[in-house]
């Protein structure tokens, strides 16, 4: 029988970990730990331990995540949003558009993949993966360069897959082939929205000297049938 604490199973966890693993390149054990306090436990066997027990993680951690304000009548979505959500709607936008997933939870779960766009001028990649609980993952390269990746064209598991939320190079050499890495929960079972509000819930953060003045300059996205901000669910 699956573990599940909190509304995650530990095979969520796992596929989580196995993510980190690969973006910072750590142990399975140590990525196992991060995924743990992603989802606001204290480390890998306190979610254990939870699971057994059916004791959630602290009411502190949990309200800090929080953000059911949102849902109060005088929330107004027509006022400036945070730059690096208007860059997921962008995204979100783009596949939404070109019909590679779906706002409609009752589907068949969408096929992980990834597209290279245009969004504000720039080439960019819109990667996406379906995490379970009818939500997906979106992640955005913007201002990506695909001939000044360091792992463009090496051979194997070294090479460039598009797998991850993050770009399989060490991180001292973003500089040199993307501006802006980011990504995002899109939530599709309770509501139509991206998790979280302002900066909580955008993860995988890379950005580049120079590169917020120039997200905040971008012009403000009209959303296509989901809101900027929502509630974060474990």
């Amino acid at each position: 029988m699956k573990r599940k604490s909190n509304g995650h199973t530990d095979d969520y966890l796992k596929r989580q970990a196995k993510d980190i693993q690969k973006q910072e390149n750590i142990s399975y054990l140590q990525a196992l730990e991060k995924a743990a306090k992603n989802a606001g436990f204290n480390n890998w066997n306190h979610f254990v331990n939870s699971s057994k027990s059916g004791v959630t993680p602290s009411k502190e951690k949990v309200e800090k995540l929080k953000v059911d304000h949102l849902n109060q009548p005088d929330y107004d979505e027509s006022k400036a949003i945070n730059p690096y959500r208007n860059l997921l709607v962008a995204a979100i936008n783009e596949v939404l558009d070109k019909n590679l997933i779906t706002l409609n939870a009752t589907t068949p779960p969408q096929q992980d993949g990834h597209v290279f766009v245009d969004l504000f001028g720039f080439p960019s990649v819109v990667l996406w993966q379906d995490i379970g609980f009818e939500e997906l993952r979106i992640s955005v390269w913007w201002k990506y360069n695909h001939s000044k990746h360091p792992q463009a064209n090496l051979t194997g598991n070294a090479r460039e897959n598009f797998n991850g939320s993050s770009p399989l190079a060490n991180r001292n050499h973003y500089k040199n082939f993307v501006g802006v890495v980011i990504s995002g929960w899109l939530e599709r079972k309770t509501g139509k929205y991206i998790q979280g509000k302002n900066n909580e819930s955008i993860f995988d953060r890379y950005i580049r000297k120079g590169e917020k003045a120039e997200l905040e300059k971008l012009p403000l996205q009209k959303t296509k049938g989901f809101k900027t901000e929502g509630k974060f669910h474990f």
